[in-house]
C-alpha cells in the first residue's frame, strides 16, 4: 500500500492530500505535502500513524491493475489451508484405497476454494473494492483460479503416476503427498498385515503385535513423521527382523524394547477407544 501511495499520479495525490487535510487538519496536510518527496526518495521513512491514515484513504484512487496486484500480494502472504487428508492403500488389495483417492480428487471439482480464504483476506478484498462483496469475491475467485487449476491438474497427474506405481507391484511401501487447492492429500501405501520385529519377538497374533498395528493405523499414519517411519520400517524392517532372529541376546533386548513401546501403544489405544 505504501508503494501504491508513492506511485499516485499528480491529480490523484492532490485529491488524496485534500481528503487527508479535511479529516486530520490543515497542519497534517501541509506536513504530508511537504514531506511527500522525501518519502518517495526514501530519505524520510513513511510509517506509523501517518502511513495508516494515508492508507485508509487510498482505496478510491487505486487503478484496477493496482487493486489486482495488491490482492495477489495479500493472497501470497496468507495461503489457504484446508489441513491434511490421509488415505491408506493396501498394496496387495489397492482397489478401496484407489476409490478413496478418486473420490478425493473428484471433490476438488465441487469445492469452493474461497471457503479456505482467511476472513481477514476477504475483508481486505472487500475494502479494496469499496465494500462491494460481490466484486470482492469475483476478484478473489479470478486471482485464485490459475493457482487452483494448476494444483488440481498436478494432483491428478501425480496421483495417477502413484496408482500406476502401486499397481505394478514393484514397491513394498510408499509415502506420497500431493498439494491440492483445498488441502494436502497424503497417500501411504503399505501391507497392513506385516509387523516384522514385533512378530519375531512376540508372534503374529500376540497382543503386543496387535497393539502396534493399531498404533500404526490410528496414529502414525496421520502424521508426516509417522508416515515417513512407516515407509522406512517396511523398507528395512524385514532385514532387521532377520538379524534379530539369529542372535538370542539381541532378540531378548529387542523384546524388552518393543514390549515397552507396545505397552505405550496399548495405553494410547485404550484412551482413544
Amino acid at each position: 500500500m505504501r508503494k501504491a501511495f508513492l506511485a499516485l499520479d499528480k491529480d490523484a495525490l492532490d485529491s488524496l492530500m485534500s481528503d487527508y487535510g479535511s479529516i486530520h487538519g490543515d497542519a497534517a496536510e501541509r506536513y504530508a505535502r511537504k514531506t511527500y518527496s522525501s518519502w518517495k526518495s526514501g530519505s524520510t521513512k513513511l510509517s506509523g500513524q501517518t502511513l495508516e491514515r494515508l492508507v485508509e484513504l487510498i482505496q478510491p484512487y487505486l487503478e484496477p491493475e493496482q487493486r489486482h496486484d495488491i490482492l495477489l500480494k495479500v493472497l501470497s502472504k496468507h495461503k489457504r489451508s484446508g489441513g491434511y487428508k490421509s488415505i491408506r492403500v493396501n498394496i496387495k488389495e489397492p482397489a478401496e484405497g484407489f476409490r478413496q483417492i478418486d473420490d478425493a480428487l473428484e471433490s476438488l471439482r465441487s469445492e469452493d476454494p474461497l471457503a479456505f480464504i482467511p476472513e481477514h483476506v476477504m475483508e481486505a478484498a472487500k475494502w479494496l473494492y469499496d465494500d462491494d462483496m460481490t466484486a470482492a469475491r469475483a476478484m478473489l475467485a479470478e486471482a485464485t483460479r490459475a493457482e487452483t487449476d494448476l494444483l488440481r491438474a498436478n494432483a491428478i497427474k501425480e496421483v495417477s503416476l502413484l496408482k500406476r506405481t502401486i499397481s505394478s507391484g514393484q514397491v513394498k511401501s510408499a509415502n506420497y503427498s500431493v498439494k491440492t487447492p483445498v488441502s494436502t492429500l497424503s497417500v501411504v501405501a503399505y501391507t497392513p498385515s506385516k509387523c516384522f520385529v514385533a512378530t519375531v519377538c512376540f508372534g503374529v497374533d500376540a497382543p503386543e503385535t496387535s497393539a502396534l498395528r493399531v498404533w500404526r493405523d490410528d496414529y502414525l499414519i496421520h502424521r508426516p513423521a509417522g508416515r515417513d517411519f512407516i515407509v522406512w520400517y517396511y523398507t528395512h524392517g524385514e532385514a532387521i527382523a532377520n538379524v534379530i532372529q539369529k542372535y538370542k541376546p539381541l532378540k531378548v533386548a529387542s523384546k524388552l524394547a518393543v514390549g515397552a513401546i507396545a505397552g505405550l501403544a496399548k495405553r494410547y489405544g485404550e484412551r482413544h477407544e
